[in-house]
Parts: structure tokens; sequence; C-alpha cells
């Protein structure tokens, strides 16, 4: 199988390009004025013939043109017995205004992925959607909406309808900096020690865990945290993406280097046959952080966790690097952050031990992924990247990955970037030896304008332990500098 060959991918392609060209030839004046876009909500399948009865929808957009968002989007069982079913992909949203605080809202997705043995084949996702939203104020918006969702490979194929919450960020002073007011953002590992029984019946192993976090300020050491945590050990293709509120108290003043929390949690999680019934998880835990630099902290957090309808009930202790860009919130001594939103297809070319024995995947493996890149300066970057598949018989197979990157220019509008990674992978008979797994990725970058670049990447992925996939990987997408306050 090619790229060319198989036209659902080529339509992917012309989706991310397409888009590209449309925002270049737009001017950027009035999507200046926008910041990044945030949505979430439930949707209940009409008519459901699989164990996948309604999907948690998470979106966050980049402004292309006024009213109009590029970005990506994360579906996660919610209702059912399906918990371990993710999609991730593309999509296009777009806002118009009615009257008063009214406003249309349509949306366009396409993306990949499965488990929870729900899905097989390729895992291909495509879904529309249409609805209305409610200004509840000038930012947060409320809305019900209809969607058609089709995903190859199950027996999903109609409508859904649901709710929805929208968050709209602004824009400081016009100086292209988004009103995000980001507290940290954190690399880190830990140990998922479990109890309970695994869908196919034996004991739930312990599992390591692989992630990132995000935290932002809510005032009067209040944070909302966001955090995605990928199965490395014990439980291949386990994942859990969660959010948050945090209370966090200094000791010895506000300059002291040590400082506690405590949150509490919810989100959903499964696969590694992991029996997390339909996917919720609620967690609460608390920590210590330890500022080792101004801007830098080494966090130890706990926290319990457990999968109300599913048979898994666990304590999650993790070890964190931490980038802290405001410790107080809201202060003027708050520098910006400069970041790229990164999102495209790779093709997976697969070596001799790619497959498990026995299952039907095969040739190469299509994937759409996406990146955020945390600039530490001008050459140096953190990054965090997710896949997901698309063609190739290995619906379900899901990769997550976290590393260090460095960027320089090599001609006008050119920059060559070199990244290493390592992760989590799992799921659609790939043989990932266990799920830890590394990586080693050159790309060639070029400046379409100052908001937006096209990248064509080559590299390696591999696991960490020997034997199994090896595959080459070739990757083409669009990158979206954005800096935030």
């Amino acid at each position: 199988m090619t790229l060319c060959s198989t036209p659902r991918i080529a339509l992917a392609a012309a989706l991310s390009f397409g888009l590209g060209h449309a925002a270049q030839a737009e001017t950027y004046a009035d999507a200046e004025r926008e910041g990044l876009r945030f949505e979430t909500g439930f949707e209940v399948i009409s008519d459901p013939k699989t164990q996948m009865k309604g999907l948690h929808r998470l979106f966050l957009g980049v402004p292309i043109q006024r009213g109009l968002y590029l970005g990506q989007t994360f579906y996660s069982s919610a209702l059912g017995d399906a918990g371990g079913a993710f999609f991730w992909g593309f999509e296009i949203a777009k806002n118009i205004p009615l009257q008063g605080r009214l406003s249309l809202n349509a949306s366009a997705f396409l993306g990949g992925g499965g488990g929870a043995a729900q899905v097989v084949g390729d895992g291909l996702v495509k879904r529309v959607g249409v609805g209305l939203s409610y200004g509840l104020t000038d930012r947060l918006g409320l809305g019900v909406g209809a969607s058609y969702i089709d995903i190859s490979g199950a027996n999903v194929s109609g409508p859904a309808y649901g709710v929805n919450l929208s968050y709209q960020f602004g824009r400081k002073n016009g100086e292209g900096q988004s009103e995000l007011d980001l507290r940290s953002a954190a690399l880190g590992a830990g140990a998922l020690v479990v109890s309970g029984k695994t869908r196919s019946g034996g004991d739930l192993p312990n599992i390591g865990l692989v992630g990132a976090e995000a935290a932002f300020h809510l005032g009067n050491g209040r944070e909302v945290v966001l955090f995605a945590d990928g199965g490395a050990t014990g439980a291949e293709g386990y994942m859990q993406v969660m959010g948050g509120l945090r209370k966090r108290v200094a000791f010895g003043g506000e300059a002291g280097p040590l400082s506690g929390f405590g949150q509490i949690s919810a989100g959903f999680g499964g696969g590694g046959d992991v029996d997390t019934g339909a996917g919720l998880l609620v967690g609460a835990g608390g920590g210590l952080a330890l500022a080792i630099a101004p801007g830098a902290d080494i966090e130890l957090g706990l926290n319990a966790i457990t999968a109300p309808s599913g048979d898994m009930t666990g304590a999650a202790a993790s070890l964190r690097l931490v980038r802290v860009f405001d410790r107080k919130g809201g202060t003027e001594t708050a520098r910006p952050q400069d970041w790229v939103f990164s999102l495209g297809l790779s093709a997976q070319i697969p070596n001799a031990d790619f497959h498990k024995p026995g299952t039907p995947g095969q040739g190469v493996a299509i994937m759409q992924e996406s990146s955020l890149d945390l600039m530490l300066g001008k050459h140096f970057y953190l990054t965090g990247n997710a896949q997901t598949t698309m063609d190739g018989g290995v619906a379900g197979y899901a990769i997550g990955l976290v590393g260090l990157g460095w960027t320089a220019p090599i001609a006008p509008r050119l920059d060559l970037s070199l990244e290493g990674h390592v992760g989590a992978a799992g799921g659609g008979g790939v043989n990932t030896a266990g799920g830890l797994i590394g990586g080693l990725r050159a790309e060639i970058d070029y400046a379409v304008n100052d908001r937006m670049k096209l990248s064509l990447g080559v590299g390696q992925l591999r696991t960490l332990k020997g034997g199994g996939m090896a595959p080459t990987v070739v990757q083409f997408g669009l990158k979206l500098p954005f800096t935030t306050h």
C-alpha cells in the first residue's frame, strides 16, 4: 500500500494542506484578535450496536480566520462498556454569531483510533456536527448539538446528540499573546499499583506510566490541571486522560522553595486489557514540589484512582520535572512563552517484527499525529506527541511520546529540527514488546509565513526492550507557532 493509493488518506492530506493554503491566502488581522478555542462535551450514540454507547469530546483549536479554528479533537468512550476506546484526529470548527448571545457552531472531524476490542481494521473515524451555543459570559458558552459519526471497522454509523461547553481565549493588547494564564507544564513518569481483574479475567498487573501535565491559575492558590499518561510497562496500550482542581500551599512564605498541594480529578482511561467499564476514572491525591531553579520544580505526587463502572482501583506515584512560568498568577512579571502546535500524517514502514503473529495488520500503518512544543529558548524545546492509526489494519494502535528537540535555521525560510523521544505504545496487534518505546526524528520546516510552517520529517521508532516494532517513519504536517502570557 502507498500513501496515494488510499483515497481516504489522500482526503486527510488534502484537509491538512487545504486549510493551510486557505489560511495563507487570508490576512491574519481578524484571527490575531482571537486566541485558542477549547470545547468539551458528551455525545450519546442514538442507536448503539457496540459497547460504545456514548463519547466524551475534547477540542483545542488555533484560529486561522475570524471564527474559524483548526485543531485536534480527542474522543473517548464515556457510556457503555468500552473503556479504552480512544479516537484522535484533525478538526475544523466554525463559530457564527446569530443574535444576542446565540451562535451557530459547525465542525468536521477526520481521525482514527480504536481499543477495547470494539474496532477492527483501519480505525478511520469521520464526523460532522452542527449545534447552537448560548454565551453564559463573553468567553464561556453552553451548547447542544447533533452529529453524524462513522467509524470504520466498528458497527457505528449514524447520528449522535450531545451537550458541550466552550471557552474562547483572547489576545493580550493586540500583541499576539494568548490570555491563557498558564502556571506550569511538566513531563514525568510514575507507577500505578492496582487491584482488580482484567477484561479477560486475569489479575491486573501494576502499570508503569509516562506522561505530561499542564496547570492553569484560578487565583488564591487554586489551579486547573490537565494530565495524560500512557502505559509503558505492565499493561501495553493503557492510557488515561484526566483533569481536575488543585489547591497549592507554599511552606515558609511565597518565596519558600517547598510547596504542597491537594487535588481531585476525573477523566477517562482504559486499554491494555484493563477493565475500566465505560471508561470513567475519578481520583484524589496530593504532592510536594521543590523549587530547584526560579522556573523549575521537582514534583512528587500520589493519586488514588478508581473506575466506578469497572474493576480497577489503585494508587499512582509520580515524579515530574516541572517548568514553572508564573508561580503567583496574574502578575506583571509573567513572561510570554513561545509554543509550536503541530498536526499531520505519518507513515510507519514496518520491519519484519512489527506485527504480532496472527493479527490482521499488514503493510504501512498510516497515523495521524499532533505535537505540542514548549520552547526553552531560541533553539531547544520540550515536546509531547500523540498518534492514532487511520489505515493499515491496526485499529486501536496508539502512541504517546515526550522528548527533547533542537531547531535552527539553515536557509531563508528553512529550519532543521532534531528530536529524541521516549514514551508508550500499544494496541492494534502491533508488537511493542510491553509498551516502552523510543525514537529519533529529523524534520525540515518551510515557513509559509510567520504563523505557519510546512514540515517534512523522517525517523525511526523502536521498542526499548529489544525485538518487536522498529518502523521507519515518514511524516508530513503543519506547524503553528503561538505565544501565551
